[in-house]
């Protein structure tokens, strides 16, 4: 079974490690990575998680996965992009957009730049079913319609803008 380590809300590994889907203590955390791939002119790399995961059918930001132990977060969420959309991005690639909290975990978000087709990557089945590109008003009416997993609107927003604000996109 897939190993991570524990983490305080601090942001520092307790030195103890769970199994991927094991409750954790109040005050620990398990740290997952998000990769959001973007294109020159501004759009999204988008996931379609498979039926048979969690949220299945929902789209997706374009990859993302736990962190396991002695793993840093950069190498998870180069390994995530390789593994579910088998697109092997150089690590210094991604850059860390930011880290947020919620409900014992740690989301490393990071984003790249890419400007590949998305029906040449080669999709992990049982984890990825389809992956396109979109605008920003095309994943936030997917919110609205149910298409996409349930986030916050201004949470997707922040990615878009983040992107031109953090050197990705030139």
């Amino acid at each position: 079974m897939e190993q991570m380590d524990i983490y305080r809300d601090e942001f520092v590994k307790t030195g103890g490690t769970v199994e991927r889907y094991a409750a954790i203590g109040t005050g620990e955390n398990k740290l997952v990575v998000f990769a959001c791939i973007f294109s020159a002119d501004g759009r999204l790399l988008i996931q379609q998680r498979s039926e048979e995961k969690s949220m299945g059918g929902h789209w997706d930001v374009s990859a993302g996965g736990a962190v396991q132990a002695g793993e840093s977060s950069l190498a998870a969420v180069v390994r995530e992009t390789a593994e579910e959309l088998g697109l092997r991005l150089p690590a210094d690639t991604f850059v860390k957009l930011l880290t947020l909290y919620y409900e014992g975990h740690l989301h490393d978000i990071y984003a790249a730049l890419w400007d590949g087709k998305a029906e040449d990557l080669t999709l992990q089945t049982g984890e990825v079913s389809a992956a396109k590109w979109a605008r920003e008003e095309e994943v936030l009416a997917m919110i609205d319609s149910g298409e996409f997993l349930p986030v916050h609107k201004e949470f997707i927003a922040l990615l878009f803008k983040m992107q031109t604000k953090r050197g990705i996109l030139g």
